[in-house]
C-alpha cells in the first residue's frame, strides 16, 4: 500500500478532530445536567451550610411564603440572632443559641415557592447576631440554599 505525500497527516488531522468533536459534546452534555443554573446543587448548598460557623444551618423547608430553617451553634459562644435576610427579605428574629444548641426559625413574607417538587434557589441568605455583647456581627452565605418546595 502506498501513501501519497501528506496522506498521513490529512488522516490524523481528521481523526483529532473527530476525536475532539466527540469531547466537546460530552463536556456540553455533562456541563448541561446540573438541577441549577448557578451549578449549585442541594448537596453542595447543604454540605456548604452544615460547615458555616458560628451559626450554621443544617436542613430547611420551603412551602408557600414561608422558609423553615433549622440552625445550629458551632461556635464556642452563645449567640443571639437579631435578623436573618433572605433575598432582600429581612426577618427579625430574637433567637438564642448557647453552644451546640438547635432551634428552627420560620421565616415568612417569601415569594411563594411554588409547587411541591419545583426546585428553588435562594440567594443572598445572611445572618446578623450578637455574640458577648457585641451586637451587628453579620454571616454571609457564599452559596445559595436550594432545594425543592415541599
Amino acid at each position: 500500500m502506498m501513501f501519497k505525500k501528506g496522506q498521513v497527516s490529512t488522516e490524523y488531522l481528521v481523526i483529532l478532530a473527530v476525536v475532539l468533536v466527540v469531547a466537546l459534546i460530552v463536556v456540553a452534555l455533562v456541563g448541561g445536567m446540573s438541577p441549577v443554573s448557578t451549578g449549585v446543587s442541594e448537596s453542595q448548598s447543604k454540605n456548604y451550610w452544615l460547615g458555616v460557623a458560628p451559626v450554621s444551618i443544617s436542613s430547611w423547608k420551603y412551602a408557600g411564603t414561608s422558609l423553615d430553617l433549622t440552625l445550629q451553634n458551632m461556635g464556642g459562644r452563645k449567640v443571639t440572632i437579631s435578623e436573618i435576610n433572605v433575598e432582600g427579605t429581612n426577618f427579625l428574629t430574637n433567637t438564642s443559641l448557647t453552644v451546640g444548641e438547635i432551634k428552627t426559625v420560620t421565616v415568612t413574607s417569601l415569594p411563594n415557592c411554588g409547587s411541591s417538587g419545583a426546585s428553588f434557589e435562594l440567594q443572598n441568605v445572611s445572618m446578623k447576631y450578637e455574640k458577648d455583647g457585641v451586637a451587628n456581627f453579620i454571616e454571609k452565605g457564599d452559596k445559595s440554599i436550594v432545594g425543592k418546595c415541599s
